[in-house]
């Protein structure tokens, strides 16, 4: 359940920084006559904010702002420590098509109820768990 509340504050999170910025783009070209320009900047924008923001977030300070704020880490399952770049791109990646294909969902919430650490399949896939902080 505090999984799912960190998820929610980081979309709220993720929309606010990519829609404000493409919102004040789009008045700016709109004012400028420059057409439908905004397209790829906004791709762009929204393509690095998503390889950015929970990689970084997860491999720098061990959460993303969600996490953080209700007291939660993602660390390796072996040591404990932080996670690499790469380990936490792939970490959110593969998470990425679990939330986006229905059948991955629902096996990744069945699989995260049934193990005894609470891994969901990407946790288990590049060997992280989720804890609470401090413990």
């Amino acid at each position: 359940m505090r999984r799912g509340f960190a998820v929610a504050i980081d979309l709220a999170i993720t929309v606010v920084v990519i829609l404000g910025p493409l919102i004040a783009v789009d008045r700016i070209l709109e004012a400028a006559s420059a057409g439908d320009v905004w397209l790829p900047s906004a791709a762009v924008w929204t393509l690095a904010f998503l390889l950015l923001y929970s990689p970084l977030s997860v491999s720098r300070w061990g959460a993303t702002a969600g996490k953080r704020l209700l007291g939660m880490e993602v660390v390796r399952d072996t040591d404990g420590g932080r996670l690499s770049y790469g380990a936490a791109l792939a970490r959110h990646l593969s998470n990425l098509v679990m939330v986006t294909v229905p059948v991955f969902l629902v096996a990744n919430a069945t699989a995260t109820n049934l193990s005894e650490k609470r891994q969901s399949l990407h946790d288990r896939l590049v060997g992280s768990r989720v804890v609470m902080r401090g413990r």
